[in-house]
């Protein structure tokens, strides 16, 4: 199960080819094509420390969203809807959201994929493949305590430009994004 989804994600966010010793491989060159994507379904893989740098990395001359969130977590579940339509207003302009869930990897069937389908969510969705998300939440940021909902915004250069701890207002995100989109 574990290999199918990380093959999954590895072709859905690439459309390239899968390296069976890395668990995830990202990047953010897509087609701007929208065709595809106005009917793509988010996919749903396995995050290791290592893949949260990746993520990082390859947000050169994109703008990146990530946000930790899980079925369990009221204010997560509270502001999903905002990611939503985040999703659906930028997605064209450049702007890549991915929701990391702290759920257990043993949810991922019967929690996180009902979510998603009930949520109408096209966005990717990482589940952290370990059972302490510490080494993940340091790898976003070392002053994170790991209060959920979090989400971080990184700039065209992979620069964290905005974090909220808590739920997002989304005036305010769409005014971070906004101004990103502009530089």
């Amino acid at each position: 199960m574990k290999a199918i989804l990380a093959v999954t994600l590895a072709a859905t966010l690439l459309g390239a080819a899968f390296s069976p010793n890395i668990c995830l491989t990202l990047s953010l060159a897509q087609s701007s094509d929208s065709s595809d994507q106005s009917q793509s379904k988010p996919s749903i893989g396995l995050l290791r420390v290592p893949d949260v740098a990746k993520l990082r990395e390859q947000t050169h001359g994109h703008v990146l969203v990530i946000n930790f969130w899980a079925t369990w977590c009221h204010g997560c579940v509270g502001e999903f809807p905002d990611l939503v339509a985040l999703d659906n207003q930028y997605r064209e302009k450049g702007v890549k959201i991915i929701g990391i869930s702290l759920d257990k990897t043993s949810d991922i069937d019967s929690k996180i994929v009902p979510f998603i389908k009930k949520s109408g969510g096209r966005f990717d969705i990482l589940v952290p493949d370990m059972d302490d998300p510490q080494p993940i939440i340091d790898a976003v940021t070392k002053h994170w305590t790991g209060a959920m909902p979090a989400t971080f915004i990184f700039d065209q250069q992979g620069k964290l430009a905005y974090e909220r701890f808590g739920v997002i207002n989304r005036d305010q995100v769409i005014g971070a994004l906004e101004s990103m989109l502009k530089s």
